[in-house]
């Protein structure tokens, strides 16, 4: 056994040892990290394995949060809440944030999405890449959502393909036949570097009861985030400014006992005017984007509905679902290789040339998902299911070639048009047999079959005048797999739960538009699919009446057949291919202690090893054996303190900090053998995050200094290769952000 690997058994064995050493006789309480949905005797309660349980009693690696500990931090993005996550590490590509779970990742662009998105248990964003949003998050306002779950590994059985490295459950919140209630807030912040420009944002919601059986929820946002980054080309200031606004409508009819039906419809625009890219010969937050260069759009529709009917001895769960999105976005490629030798040869008579290359995502999704779940006995509960999609995605490529000095159009040389259709059918099952009072076993299935057809056209013109060369293809990709988990479960009382756990999951491959057998630039019209196995050993539970709380992961996962992007050899445009192994393997650790009423006191902390077991050296790709995987550092933890005390009978004060730690990071694979000393390494860095506000009724107004120390976190970007388009780009965490924040419930 190598060293790592030594080191990580030892500390798993000694870890696990003295949970159990100092639990087994203490008193019932609860666990979460940064909050959840309290259930009664202030339990925590999760639906990760789709039903209700205590977070304490899930054999999954969770992390739950609810709305009131985002507000409270002014964690209004997505970036912000998962910054603060164990083993989750931030990727950015072009304005789009992206999540690599205990290390899973090979780029924030690579095949298809790693880490599913559910809301209210809908899927959300597109399985291909061809969708475009490659897992980033929903942009959702916190304010709408009951928690946030972050389920760490693979969640294949219970929630299908693209959760090959976890998954992320959006909560919503329901309507409330009891009362009529509502809320209205609103803030301002101030980013550094920004000069005078203040961001805002603005919330509403009202919850009415229309009857006994009926009560209907709408609530709006919108956001202004200032930019704070100056374009050196352009002279605009401020640049990546951004605004995000949307909202959301449901109703829930309960008409008899034991049937409700829950329809929900939400739509979102978020409009971003500039990258967030720095370059770095220019001095702090400055950027040399071209001219039209950096402007993005998406729009998201979701519309679904909820439909569950108590049987007798079976429950029936039916979800169905419609979404629609459409996003666009311009990216300056002027590093790119096209820029050199095509451009010249279509327009001779233009001496200097920019790159901006537009590129469109639109996604028309249906889901169904039908499953039963009930019990025999005392001594087995069981879930089956069924699950549809269908997806049709419009992925497009405008070339322009442009004058860089005022963003002039002389033409579009490359034109691409793709239309793909991804179908799914999945069956699975989840079983948990009751051995004892003290221990259970859980054995889960899933079976997944896909079919995927693409009409790919391209039009690329090489000299001046002429009509460009049509090239049309119709590549298909289909492929099927089954996956699986078993999980022992032991609580030796009811405040300790100790389980092992062995799961599988998968990500389907696809199809490759420039499909060809060209030996100039050769392109296999297929991609496979790759799959994970993890194995795990966990731990969570409460001590000395729930004064400290912890939760335990030790995890190895095995990787095989890789999807990785290429370039093609004359740089012309990137396609999917399969590598070979990697692993992953860590620990993670968390505790929360609360010493004295009103105090609590968070501490987490993460190893992760993701490395490569079989090095890559085809096509545009090095990498040797045991290369890191990219993005993933190999420590990270977390500290946070929160205090809450009683001013008066009608005032209370609450105050709070955070310091979050990332470490090192590697970058994307080089390109050559002779380039592996290029490849980008990003600095540690660490992240102070204050809070402070009072209570009084029902108003609530806080302020918030994140980043206080305004460091330059780097988080992506450098070494030119498949996604980032200039060596000289790189990313940061925001500067020091104060604000104001205030919000009336009624």
């Amino acid at each position: 056994m190598d060293t790592t690997k030594a080191r990580l058994k030892s500390l798993g064995y000694l870890s696990l040892a003295g949970v159990i050493a100092v639990g087994l006789g203490w008193t019932p309480a609860a666990t979460a990290q940064d909050g959840g949905t309290r259930g009664s005797g202030d339990e925590i309660i999760v639906t990760a394995q789709k039903r209700e349980e205590r977070l304490k009693d899930v054999p999954v690696p969770v992390t739950a949060v609810t709305s009131d500990a985002l507000l409270s931090q002014n964690q209004t993005r997505a970036q912000d809440f998962f910054s603060n996550v164990p083993g989750v590490n931030l990727q950015f590509q072009n304005n789009r944030a992206q999540l690599a779970i205990r290390g899973i990742t090979t780029s924030p662009v690579t095949g298809n999405p790693v880490v599913g998105f559910t809301i209210d248990d809908v899927p959300y964003g597109s399985s291909t890449g061809q969708g475009g949003l490659f897992g980033a998050a929903p942009d959702l306002d916190p304010a709408e959502l009951a928690r946030i779950e972050v389920l760490r590994g693979p969640q294949g059985t219970l929630y299908g393909a693209s959760s090959i490295g976890g998954l992320v459950k959006y909560i919503t919140v329901d309507p409330d036949m009891n009362a009529f209630s509502g809320t209205i807030a609103g803030g301002l912040q101030h980013i550094s570097g920004s000069g005078g420009d203040f961001g805002y944002n603005v919330r509403g919601a009202v919850n009415i009861p229309v009857s006994e059986t009926l009560a209907v929820r709408a609530s709006a946002f919108h956001r202004d985030d200032a930019g704070y980054i100056d374009n050196v080309v352009t002279g605009v200031r401020n640049v990546n400014q951004s605004k995000v606004s949307g909202g959301r409508l449901s109703a829930l009819w309960k008409p008899v006992e034991g049937l409700s039906v829950k329809l929900s419809g939400l739509y979102q625009d978020r409009n971003i005017y500039g990258t967030s890219n720095i370059d770095s010969r220019l001095g702090d937050l400055r950027q040399s984007d071209q001219f039209r260069a950096g402007r993005s759009n998406t729009k998201t529709q979701l519309y679904s509905a909820v439909v569950t009917a108590d049987l007798g001895a079976v429950e029936l769960t039916s979800i169905s679902a419609y979404s629609k999105s459409k996003n666009y976005d311009f990216v300056d490629f002027t590093a790119s290789p096209l820029t050199g030798f095509l451009f010249p040869m279509v327009f001779p008579d233009v001496t200097d040339f920019g790159n901006v290359l537009r590129q469109g995502y639109n996604v028309n999704k249906i889901s169904q998902e039908t499953r039963l779940a009930g019990s025999v006995g005392d001594s087995i509960d069981w879930i089956v299911g069924g699950f549809y999609t269908r997806e049709k995605a419009k992925y497009t490529i405008d070339t322009f070639a442009t004058n860089p000095t005022n963003g002039d159009i002389y033409g579009a040389p490359v034109i691409w048009r793709d239309n793909v259709t991804f179908k799914e059918y999945a069956a699975f099952a989840n079983i948990t047999a009751r051995l004892s009072e003290q221990f259970d076993v859980q054995f889960g299935g899933r079976y997944s079959e896909n079919r995927q057809n693409m009409h790919h056209r391209e039009w690329v013109q090489t000299s001046p005048g002429e009509v460009p060369d049509g090239y049309f293809t119709n590549p298909r990709a289909k492929g099927h797999s089954f996956t699986y988990q078993v999980t022992p479960r032991f609580k030796p009382s009811r405040d300790h739960m100790i389980y092992a756990r062995v799961a599988s999951g998968y990500r389907p491959g696809g199809p490759n538009a420039g499909c060809n057998p060209d030996p100039v630039e050769p392109v296999p019209c297929q991609f496979l699919p790759d799959e994970v196995v993890n194995y795990e050993l966990g731990a969570k539970g409460d001590l000395f009446g729930r004064v400290l709380s912890y939760d335990l992961s030790i995890y190895h996962i095995d990787w095989k057949d890789i999807q990785v992007t290429q370039v093609s050899s004359l740089g012309t445009f990137t396609f999917n291919t399969n590598a070979g192994k990697a692993r992953s393997q860590g620990v993670e650790l968390s505790f929360d202690a609360r010493p004295t009423d009103g105090l609590t006191l968070t501490l987490w902390g993460a190893y992760t090893d993701a490395e490569l077991r079989e090095g890559i050296a085809s096509g545009t790709i090095f990498a040797a054996k045991g290369d890191r995987l990219p993005f993933s550092s190999r420590y990270s933890g977390r500290f946070s303190i929160n205090y809450e005390a009683d001013i008066s009978s009608s005032l209370n004060a609450f105050a709070g900090g955070s310091l979050t730690y990332v470490g090192k990071r590697k970058g994307e694979f080089v390109s050559s053998e002779p380039e592996a000393v290029l490849r980008q390494t990003y600095p540690s860095y660490a992240q102070l995050d204050l809070n402070a506000g009072v209570k009084s009724g029902g108003w609530r107004v806080s302020m918030f200094l994140q980043n206080a120390t305004n460091k330059r976190g780097v988080t992506g970007g450098g070494y030119y290769n498949q996604t980032s388009f200039n060596q000289f780009w790189f990313n940061y965490i925001q500067p020091r952000t104060f604000g104001l924040n205030a919000e009336y419930s009624f």
